[in-house]
């Protein structure tokens, strides 16, 4: 099975390796996903007794209201997942409703990717849950990869995971992290993005994998700050520096630092008022969205992931793309059987060599693509749009769709928290894909990002739907409103708004035109 693993061709990065022959027959691809053991794989049809019901998430302030809404609704266990767990104002509203969730009894497990580049949510915010106790009910945190600075290779190896379960029964994955910008609450850069609230069997998968992340030996338990003793033992030496004496002196200064820090923290997790102000603004606004939300049954579910644990020295001694990058396996999968069109929604789009062999293929067979993905103006990462514009040339000549968003606030008739979210700097960091064959549409959401950095280092997670026309027409009218109004890029390197009028191919702002220029050739 391992020989017909095609690693040497990915769509937009999506499967790139060594050591395995290329081929793109579906027959072979088909077989892909069956070398993914369960938990990090799993397919339940309705007709089969499994029932899974899904709402798309496109609103970050009604994906926020509904994490809290279900927190506050669990009853047994919570687990939380991220990638990016912030200290701001949604940050804080989540990790207060875990605490009252414990405290009534649930048992929480957080776990946390240790990025030294992002991480924040460190070892005093565990030391302060890890106090909250009461009805049986105790919240337990880890730290995915905690390699060292000085470990070049492996502390590229991070966990990208989106993962909400609750009680087994309810998930919530997608894009989104938890951190202001994800939600619609900065009023200095937001993302549209996009999640999936899934009631139904599948919960437990979800949560299976997570025990599989939280359980490996690449997750620690941190070492929780100790409040430092009253006094300490002081040596007094002689100015030739032989020891006169040994003495006990006040040590109070550091522990009135730790009390310090220690009581901001318990603040933090501790509703104040103009905590339940705010979750009451949020509920106000979260819960106007969510009332237009339907639920639909979604006829086939798929749940894919990768497996924790990767660092350099496992991806040179074993079988690493074959038994660690699970998802590339599925989502090679259901571009394989695609005959009509493929829709890509990700912040990054990052080509190289495999991607463009595969795009060729797919292209070849009279496949339709279509891309959406941020310009300069709209992306929080300058390196990236560096090398879009370098490939987005060669990908208009081969008559692919190519639209990037201008970097401005999208009414998608959601109100915001105050007019200044509105004019705030704003890219797309949905990662979604829709399969669209003649039999059939299936469509992808994830955490996946069409990069290097997901396809080779990143564990990320995705579930599919398949047979549900009403999710298949939401998830394309939310891409297609958003593709609406944003920038097209043509062939002759000029780009049109949406009333057709000619714009910057870099977006709305291009002040960081020379900073991208300038570094184009290291970012490639």
């Amino acid at each position: 099975m391992k020989n017909l693993f095609i690693t040497g061709l990915m769509l937009s990065s999506m499967l790139v390796g060594t050591g395995y022959a290329n081929t793109t027959s579906t027959e072979s691809a088909a077989l892909l996903s069956d070398t993914i053991p369960y938990p990090f794989y799993d397919v339940q049809k309705s007709s089969e007794g499994k029932l899974n019901r899904m709402m798309v998430l496109n609103s970050g302030i009604g994906s926020l209201e509904k994490r809290l809404e279900l927190i506050e609704k669990a009853t047994k266990t919570i687990e939380v997942e991220y990638f990016i767990y912030g200290t701001d104002d949604s940050s804080r509203l989540i990790t207060q409703a875990l605490v009252k969730a414990a405290k009534r009894g649930v048992k929480v497990r957080m776990l946390i990717d240790k990025s030294k580049a992002i991480f924040v949510f460190d070892e005093w915010y565990a030391k302060a849950l890890s106090e909250v106790k009461e009805n049986g009910g105790s919240i337990e945190v880890r730290y995915y990869n905690s390699a060292s600075l000085w470990r070049v290779s492996s502390i590229n190896f991070r966990n990208h995971r989106k993962l909400l379960t609750i009680d087994d029964r309810y998930a919530i994955t997608g894009g989104r992290n938890v951190e202001d910008d994800y939600y619609d609450l900065s009023e200095e850069f937001n993302f549209l993005d996009r999640d999936v609230y899934i009631s139904g069997d599948m919960a437990l998968t979800l949560r299976e994998s997570f025990d599989q992340f939280f359980e490996a030996e690449i997750s620690e338990r941190p070492a929780l700050p100790q409040r430092p003793a009253d006094t300490v033992k002081k040596t007094i030496r002689r100015a030739n520096g032989r020891i006169t004496k040994r003495v006990m002196v006040d040590n109070k200064a550091a522990v009135n630092e730790y009390v310090a820090k220690i009581t901001s923290i318990r603040n933090f997790i501790t509703e104040s008022p103009e905590d339940e102000k705010l979750r009451q603004k949020i509920k106000e606004i979260g819960n106007e969205v969510l009332a237009n939300k339907k639920m639909h049954t979604c006829p086939e579910l798929t749940f894919s992931t990768d497996r924790p644990g990767g660092n350099m020295w496992i991806r040179l001694i074993k079988e690493y793309s074959d038994d660690y990058r699970y998802l590339r396996k599925t989502i090679f999968d259901k571009i394989s059987i695609a005959d009509k069109k493929v829709i890509i929604s990700s912040p990054y789009m990052i080509n190289n060599g495999y991607s463009k062999a595969l795009m060729d293929s797919v292209l070849d067979r009279g496949v339709k693509i279509s891309l959406y993905t941020n310009s300069l103006a709209s992306t929080d990462a300058v390196y990236v749009a560096a090398n879009l514009y370098n490939d987005v040339n060669d990908w208009t000549e081969k008559d692919i769709d190519v639209f990037v968003h201008d970097g401005n606030f999208l009414e998608e008739g959601v109100g915001t928290l105050t007019e200044g979210v509105k004019t705030a700097m704003w890219g797309t960091h949905s990662k979604t894909q829709v399969y669209e064959s003649e039999n059939s549409t299936e469509v992808m959401v994830g955490t996946y990002n069409v990069d290097n950095r997901s396809n080779h280092y990143n564990t990320e997670m995705a579930v599919f739907c398949k047979g549900s026309q009403a999710i298949t027409d939401e998830v394309k009218s939310s891409i297609a409103h958003r593709v609406r109004n944003s920038y097209q890029i043509h062939k002759d390197g000029t780009a049109t708004n949406k009333n057709g009028e000619e714009v910057s191919v870099l977006g709305a702002n291009q002040e960081n035109e020379d900073f991208m220029k300038a570094i184009t050739m290291p970012s490639w």
